[in-house]
């Protein structure tokens, strides 16, 4: 079966979405799949990457022939955040008179063109969604729900984590929160923030480690205003780094507002760590309130009130991250995920061939 995949990424940053795609696209590689993907704006870096897993990048077609025998059996488009790529792979599909799939990826809060995004999801022959809210909404939206597939998604930690490195580096010898991520505004870096001085009064030696590109125009200006030596805040990191961090954190905080499933969470729990997440659409399905994280309002007040919940009773932490990673264990696994998309690929095809051979 030959797959392509269209999506541009996000380089130097590595957001959710694209690290879906390339597990997504290397996890189909691996069981023999003819996997391509097609980037319009895709730089060489991304590309050698993208290599590394065996999976050859090509810029978007110009023009297409639905007699080349090589053209693919399905095209898939992933996130909704570049809704001129979703439009690209269904015209692509059209084009190639193949199935057309969909991962939107991001939550209709930050698509730049709803309709368009909307649009190629009603088109398209296979959408698949992360949470029932998402597959709510979809429906809700005129998505036929034959279409709608659930999956899930699971962490992916290559580098080699030794977190007694990381705090020494840093000088951090008490409890350290991580926010792991673009630092947008909807992603809550900013709330953290804003939440450090209430977490203080309590546990005035705790770190507040932020780890992300700098996505916000005026991002430094905020770190700026907030200046603290207990706030550690550096861009884009390599793997080891990142798996450092997470293995050396008491928990996570990202008090995300507009998202879908943060793959941040999938992450903690593979190093049996909770989560302090905030109402999106879905979070109660991700989170498990009270189990494998807490989730709390999006405001200074509750996000350091749910921190400080963590950090007052290091059994209930423990607890919850160990329950976390149970849950990762049983249910959030890469190779499950493809698994399933791998058989709606199966279904597609065959219904396209049944369906070509009836002309």
């Amino acid at each position: 079966m030959r797959v392509r995949y269209v999506h541009r990424g996000y380089f130097p940053a590595r957001a959710g979405a694209e690290l879906m795609t390339q597990y997504l696209a290397e996890g189909m590689a691996r069981r023999g799949l003819d996997v391509r993907m097609h980037s319009g704006r895709m730089d060489d870096d991304s590309a050698r990457f993208m290599a590394g897993m065996g999976i050859r990048v090509e810029p978007l077609p110009r023009t297409v022939d639905p007699g080349d025998p090589d053209r693919p059996d399905v095209v898939h488009a992933f996130d909704a955040f570049h809704p001129e790529d979703l439009r690209a792979g269904l015209e692509l599909a059209r084009a190639w008179g193949v199935p057309f799939a969909v991962t939107p990826a991001s939550a209709p809060g930050v698509w730049p063109d709803r309709e368009t995004v909307l649009d190629a999801c009603r088109q398209a022959d296979a959408v698949f969604v992360l949470t029932t809210a998402e597959r709510d909404m979809m429906d809700a939206e005129g998505v036929p729900r034959r279409a709608l597939h659930m999956v899930t998604q699971g962490p992916h930690l290559p580098g080699t984590a030794d977190p007694g490195r990381f705090r020494s580096v840093h000088g951090i010898s008490g409890p350290m929160v991580l926010f792991l991520g673009r630092k947008m505004r909807s992603k809550g870096y900013t709330v953290l923030l804003e939440a450090a001085p209430a977490i203080w009064e309590r546990h005035p030696d705790t770190h507040l480690v932020f780890l992300g590109p700098r996505w916000d125009d005026d991002c430094l200006e905020q770190f700026r205003a907030h200046a603290d030596p207990r706030i550690i805040e550096e861009g884009l990191v390599d793997e080891d780094d990142k798996h450092s961090a997470l293995a050396a954190c008491d928990l996570v905080c990202l008090p995300s507002t507009v998202d879908v499933f943060p793959l941040v969470y999938a992450e903690a729990w593979a190093c049996a760590k909770p989560v302090v997440a905030s109402d999106f659409a879905g979070s109660s399905e991700v989170v498990r309130h009270g189990h494998d994280g807490l989730v709390a309002a999006a405001a200074p007040g509750p996000v350091a009130e749910a921190v400080c919940r963590l950090l007052d009773d290091p059994a209930e932490r423990v607890r919850m991250g160990r329950q976390g990673n149970e849950k990762l264990r049983r249910e959030l696994t890469w190779d499950a995920t493809t698994e399933r998309v791998r058989q709606v690929y199966s279904a597609l095809v065959s219904a396209q061939r049944h369906k070509e051979g009836a002309r």
